[in-house]
């Protein structure tokens, strides 16, 4: 692993403390390199709209460093838990019913929640932090810097250097509204293996 900001070799911890003073990084996780930063920040958030160029209307993604995180940002359902007890770390976003200890200026009514399968950015997430893939909007996602432009390279004030990810694929991305599921990406685990470990006799199932 190797760590640049602005041309210096730095530690994972002092990349946390500029993370908590807003700078924005380059981090891997399972399954692609993000875009991270401190969620709560609406300058950071601000900025990483801008550097994607993604339409503010599109809601962002937060990273947790553990499951008993999620309860402080979303509304638990019977049907989440069990996919949060049975997938969690792991390659799974969750878009959950958001309380109000997360900003509108980063989602409205529900929010994407992941606690990725990833030693570094579960360490930078002390804080909640944005997950969102590190690309130009529309464009391919990124599995290792070196599939990452430059146009995000020269305008992000740290780089985390890590190799590949190990999924290089997307999360699979499901949303949960009391009683129903409904797949909105099918990604690094398959909706099927998903629906094995649910009791389906009293869910929706919408995708």
């Amino acid at each position: 692993m190797k760590i640049i900001r602005k041309g210096v070799e730095i530690t994972l911890n002092e990349a946390k403390k500029h993370l908590k003073n807003g700078e924005i990084a380059l981090c891997p996780t399972d399954t692609i390199y993000g875009i991270c930063g401190y969620a709560l920040d609406k300058n950071v958030i601000d900025r990483i709209y801008k550097i994607k160029q993604r339409d503010e209307s599109k809601p962002l993604s937060i990273s947790l460093q553990k499951k008993s995180d999620i309860a402080k940002y979303a509304y638990i359902s019977d049907i989440s838990k069990t996919l949060i007890e049975k997938f969690l770390p792991g390659p799974i976003t969750l878009i959950l019913p958001k309380k109000e200890s997360i900003p509108d200026y980063i989602c409205k009514d529900y929010v994407g929640i992941r606690v990725p399968d990833s030693r570094i950015i579960l360490e930078l997430s002390e804080i909640p932090i944005t997950s969102t893939s590190a690309n130009i909007s529309g464009r391919p996602s990124s599995y290792s810097i070196s599939d990452i432009g430059k146009e995000i390279m020269d305008k992000v004030d740290i780089i985390i250097d890590d190799g590949d990810c190990e999924y290089k694929k997307p999360s699979t991305i499901i949303k949960i509204t009391n009683n129903s599921l409904e797949l909105v990406r099918e990604g690094s685990i398959s909706f099927k293996t998903i629906l094995k470990e649910l009791d389906l006799k009293n869910i929706i199932i919408k995708k």
